[in-house]
């Protein structure tokens, strides 16, 4: 069984920064993640519906714990513009413990310090 407190990535994209923004502060004030990076610049091609596509789009990475991942998944995947949103967490690890405090302190998670 994974560790609740253990700290998390979210990776998402989004078509612009307005959007981005949008949807890392609903789940920051839902208490789903302490804080989202936003880096625009990026371009990502893909195929979707047998057509080759470039659009330039708005990294995400939102960092959480565990026990809010699930969470925060379900609201960005609710709230996203995407048909299908690139939506993926990973575990962190070897953390720096005053982070994970820091992360675990915003999200409402424990506070112990664990790595």
């Amino acid at each position: 069984m994974s560790d609740p407190d253990a700290i998390v990535f979210i990776y998402s994209t989004a078509p612009s920064q307005a959007e981005a923004e949008r949807l890392a502060r609903a789940v920051i004030e839902a208490g789903q993640a302490a804080c989202v990076n936003m880096l625009p610049g990026m371009t990502s091609m893909y195929m979707w519906q047998g057509e080759l596509q470039a659009e330039s789009e708005i990294a995400m990475l939102f960092k959480t714990t565990r026990a809010c991942s699930t969470e925060a998944i379900d609201l960005i995947v609710r709230m996203h513009p995407y048909d299908t949103p690139a939506v993926t967490a990973f575990a962190a690890s070897d953390v720096d413990p005053r982070f994970a405090a820091w992360v675990r302190t915003e999200t409402g998670t424990e506070t112990r310090d664990k790595n």
